[in-house]
């Protein structure tokens, strides 16, 4: 075997092992699926201090959550790598539609990293034309809205026969009242609640520390 056939073939072994190094984000350790039904996975994602994630592939409409503010480092497959700050109540939406992205995540501070991934694997009525609930709106697009709720505006503010949501608490302690079933759900800081389509329910503040909810609705 000459020198290029002994190159090339350790070209080939090296380009396979970084394509089987490659996982759907779902798959990718530090991503826990706490959560899957027919809309949504829900992914919550913890990075210690110094950690980095493997290789992962984001393919999925998807909407974000950051709940800690900490350094991250981002590596693109084919890029240099980039530092960022992340900054505790972020929420973002990407489609990944036409743009997989391919890259690992480190992180650099001296703190943890948090953050969840909402995987909207199908719409809930597409068609339909929906109205904003009357809070502050951080995005509404084909596929969700997202909601910032805060101070006490929104206590007692009856939500019902919506779409699937998802209630994540940044900060604050906040109970979830269902006026169907009678129950309600204590949410903590940096915890989540599913809430099923066409649920009956509102919010109410515990505690004394300010509350700074994020409520994402999947059309």
């Amino acid at each position: 075997m000459n020198c290029k056939t002994k190159l090339l073939l350790t070209i080939l072994c090296l380009h396979t092992a970084v394509l089987t190094a490659q996982v759907q984000v779902s798959k990718e350790p530090r991503h826990k699926k706490v959560l899957e039904n027919k809309y949504i996975r829900l992914l919550d994602v913890w990075i210690k201090a110094g950690d980095t994630s493997m290789w992962h592939i984001h393919s999925t409409p998807s909407l974000f959550l950051h709940f800690t503010n900490t350094d991250v480092c981002v590596l693109i497959k084919g890029k240099a790598w980039t530092k960022n700050r992340n900054i505790a109540g972020t929420a973002s939406y990407n489609s990944f539609v036409n743009d997989t992205l391919v890259h690992r995540v480190s992180n650099c501070d001296t703190v943890p990293f948090h953050v969840t991934d909402i995987e909207i694997l199908s719409s809930y009525k597409p068609a339909s034309s929906l109205a904003p609930l009357p809070f502050t709106v951080l995005f509404d697009n084909e596929k969700a809205i997202a909601y910032r709720l805060s101070g006490t505006s929104f206590n007692n503010q009856l939500i019902n026969g919506r779409g699937p949501m998802v209630a994540e608490l940044v900060a604050g302690e906040v109970i979830c009242y269902n006026t169907k079933t009678k129950r309600s759900n204590t949410i903590k800081t940096g915890k989540y609640l599913y809430l099923e389509p066409g649920s009956s329910f509102y919010f109410s503040e515990k505690g004394n520390e300010k509350t700074n909810l994020v409520l994402f609705e999947i059309k």
